[in-house]
């Protein structure tokens, strides 16, 4: 899903869907921004629910709400 939104030009994913938080999901996240970014274009994730943003806070991976170049490093 997020590959082929970002390879059209879709500058953002709702993930809304996604009741399931795991470390496995936020993999996906991360990889689907960072694929965004080594094409030169900002990807909003929207929908994100609670337990995601706990997890990606925890995980110090807050490139995937803020959107910052650097906030996951």
């Amino acid at each position: 899903m997020g590959i082929s939104a970002i390879d059209q030009g879709e500058s953002t994913i709702d993930v809304s869907a996604w009741t399931q938080a795991s470390s496995a999901h936020l993999a996906v996240l991360v990889f689907w921004w960072q694929l965004a970014r080594k094409s030169d274009r900002k990807l909003t994730l929207t929908g994100l629910n609670p337990t995601f943003k706990t997890l990606a806070e925890l995980g110090g991976v807050t490139c995937i709400e803020t959107g910052e170049c650097d906030a996951s490093h």
